[in-house]
């Protein structure tokens, strides 16, 4: 009886003590504040999670051809293919996602693929119709992408992207590329247009 009463007595002198660093006196010391806003933090805040994010692989083939007033004039042209990593990060709107891209380029004016280069890209995606089915999703999504080709002769590009995508058990999704945009190779006298075709998979991102 004794020792129950000596744990009772322990217990409201913690509490009491707790409640003096919350309040003293009647007047908020401002340690309440801040647990509420503990709590609340635990339930709202900001947090990175992994469903936040999507890594892929994307592998496109792209032409550039210089535009020429002559129609007997072919210009110069290149054709490559740009294997590359890509990293998504999903933003407070589901339907739109910051994006990089890191990766090779191979190619050149003749087709034979041997010029060698770095291909780097960022922009953004935009989901704008889903399908949702048995066991798979379908997305359509329009891309904004800066991309730039450092090989002996630099590519710099704007490109519109078009995407139709499969996401398989919201687990991995698989995307067809198309787009087209403007192209510019310094050493060329005049711009570009450059087209591509891709197709890549990607894991995560699912929310």
């Amino acid at each position: 009886m004794k020792i129950k009463a000596i744990l009772l007595l322990v217990f409201l002198g913690l509490s009491a003590q707790a409640q003096t660093v919350v309040r003293k006196d009647g007047v908020s010391t401002g340690a309440d504040v801040q647990v509420s806003d503990l709590k609340s933090s635990k339930g709202t805040g900001l947090y990175i999670g992994l469903e936040d994010w999507r890594i892929g692989v994307q592998i496109p083939v792209l032409v550039i051809q210089e535009i020429t007033e002559d129609p007997y004039d072919v210009g110069a042209n290149y054709l490559g293919v740009a294997p590359h990593v890509t990293v998504e990060r999903l933003t407070n709107l589901p339907a739109i996602k910051w994006k990089g891209a890191l990766g090779y380029s191979r190619g050149d004016s003749m087709g034979e693929f041997t010029d060698f280069g770095a291909y780097l890209a960022a922009g953004v995606r935009i989901d704008f119709n889903q399908g949702d089915f048995f066991f798979y999703q379908q997305t359509q999504s329009l891309e904004f992408m800066a991309e730039t080709i450092l090989d002996v002769d630099p590519k710099y590009m704007l490109t519109a992207n078009i995407y139709q995508s499969v996401q398989l058990f919201d687990a991995a999704t698989f995307d067809f590329v198309f787009g087209a945009g403007f192209a510019n190779v310094p050493s060329w006298e005049l711009p570009a247009l450059q087209i591509r075709l891709g197709v890549g998979v990607g894991f995560g991102g699912v929310q």
